[in-house]
């Protein structure tokens, strides 16, 4: 009878030590086993989100090239109502330090008369604007070198532009990218003629150094591609063909202190420029670009 209930016993111990095993391996692995089933379902919502941020961003792409085929070259009379006269190029001859500070302040103050502008109740308007984030941005130099030293510094380097110009300024800036991107091209030839002049007789125009660092920055970085990324293709192209406009002076004043080759780039900007309609002078900016790469022996 002993021996009997021994043998009904030991099944129902070996069933209980199933179970206590199974418990204690569920208690033990249990947390791991989650975390790992989270991190893949974490990596699997990035790969999605990625993929849709990449086709939106060429959808939206594809949008801004075929409105930008469509559009014309603002009429003269729209250049002058933004600064005072023609744009440099227009006149097709080499603009006086007087003449370049003119367009510069008959700018702003065109964006001064903008209601959406006046909206923003600026101190000193767009002008004292643009003067107040300049020196924030040549007091905080954005990082080049050594990014991805942890992902602190990486995050710190992609919200960098935010951070240091704050929410109010990011949003003036892309309202005024939208709004006037029809004299955009016009904008940045101007403002880039009057940073690279060499007068200061007009408050505002950016140290040399300070402009190498952030085409740098722009060109270098994750942070910077990635701020670069999700500009429209015009905006995009031009801020690289200006870079690489940077890089060149750089060399040729010994300043090039990352050693940043730039031929990469210009072949990139480039082959862009071929494929993209809508930009006014796109072949002045291939005939430069073709000069540089034959310079650099691309």
């Amino acid at each position: 009878m002993n021996e009997k209930r021994e043998r009904s016993v030991v099944p129902l111990l070996a069933v209980l030590v199933a179970a206590a095993l199974g418990v204690f391996l569920w208690l033990l692995l249990g947390p791991w086993l989650e975390r790992r089933l989270q991190e893949a379902r974490q990596q699997e919502s990035r790969r999605w989100h990625e993929q849709t941020e990449v086709l939106t961003r060429r959808l939206g792409e594809l949008e801004q090239e075929l409105r930008a085929a469509r559009e014309e070259p603002p009429a003269p009379s729209r250049m002058e109502e933004v600064f005072g006269e023609g744009p440099a190029a227009a006149a097709g001859r080499r603009l006086s330090e007087e003449e370049i500070e003119a367009r510069v302040l008959a700018f702003f103050r065109y964006l001064d008369g903008r209601d959406y502008v006046q909206a923003y109740r600026l101190e000193g308007g767009t002008y004292g604007e643009y003067l107040r984030a300049l020196e924030a941005l040549a007091a905080q130099p954005p990082r080049v070198t050594r990014e991805t030293d942890s992902l602190y510094d990486l995050l710190r380097n992609t919200a960098y532009l935010y951070r240091v110009l704050g929410k109010k300024r990011i949003q003036l800036a892309s309202e005024i990218l939208r709004r006037e991107a029809d004299v955009l091209e016009s904008a940045l030839q101007v403002f880039f003629a009057w940073a690279v002049h060499g007068s200061d007789r007009l408050r505002g125009r950016p140290d040399f150094a300070v402009l190498y660092e952030y085409a740098s920055y722009l060109t270098e970085t994750f942070g910077g591609r990635s701020y670069l990324l999700r500009r429209e293709p015009r905006l995009r192209i031009l801020l690289q063909y200006y870079c690489i406009l940077v890089f060149d002076r750089a060399n040729d004043r010994q300043m090039n202190r990352h050693g940043i080759d730039v031929r990469p780039l210009i072949a990139a900007t480039a082959a862009e420029l071929r494929s993209h309609r809508g930009l006014a002078h796109a072949a002045s900016y291939l005939a430069e670009l073709e000069r540089l790469g034959r310079k650099y022996g691309r």
